[in-house]
């Protein structure tokens, strides 16, 4: 990943995490209000350390979409962070999973509920990824269409000028090569742009 995108992808990889994490805390929530007992405290114990996460994650995220313009060399210090924090999340998860062992209804709509998040999470970057590709491969073409316009216009130029050049001295030779070395230029930019334009997507 190039380090102007780190960024990005740290962002959208936080909101993954808080989205998934919201499922979580939501039908933890549910699922505790059915506990009884010492199962319902540890229960709500684990709830209680999911919403502290939620609320530093949540910080950690408002910070960085705050310093996203600078954020480059400290994203990856964040994103340390946010691993470390995440721990803390699937600890609490199962903490809860295990006070919550004798409730499969509970767990399972746990369980369906983050999937749920999860694959939202993907289907928004794979189409923002497409969206993303789209455009790029639009704009090179339309690069590529106007080099080759331009190539052909040279050519054309060059075409009239053979003519010309028979009868002509060494000036007018120079004149026509010039032209097609500059038409060339063109051309190579223009692939070197549409090749960095397909790298930036990797």
């Amino acid at each position: 990943m190039s380090d102007q995108s780190y960024p990005h992808e740290t962002i959208v990889w936080v909101k993954q995490r808080l989205d998934e994490l919201d499922a979580i805390i939501g039908e933890v929530e549910k699922s505790s209000a059915e506990l009884e007992g010492k199962v319902r405290a540890e229960a709500e114990q684990a709830l209680v350390k999911l919403k502290e996460s939620r609320l530093t994650i949540g910080r950690q995220y408002d910070r960085l979409l705050a310093e996203a313009d600078d954020v480059k060399q400290g994203a990856k210090e964040l994103q340390d962070a946010l691993d470390d924090e995440w721990v803390e999340v699937e600890t609490s998860l199962q903490s809860f999973l295990a006070a919550a062992a004798g409730e499969a209804g509970a767990v399972r709509r746990l369980v369906v509920a983050r999937a749920d998040a999860q694959r939202q999470s993907w289907e928004a970057s794979l189409q923002a990824f497409r969206d993303q590709a789209t455009e790029t491969v639009e704009k090179a073409r339309q690069d590529l269409d106007a080099a080759i316009r331009r190539l052909s216009d040279e050519a054309d130029k060059f075409q009239a000028k053979i003519g010309e050049a028979k009868d002509a001295g060494d000036e007018s030779w120079a004149a026509v090569k010039t032209g097609l070395a500059e038409a060339k230029e063109v051309h190579d930019r223009t692939i070197e742009k549409i090749k960095g334009a397909f790298a930036k997507l990797f």
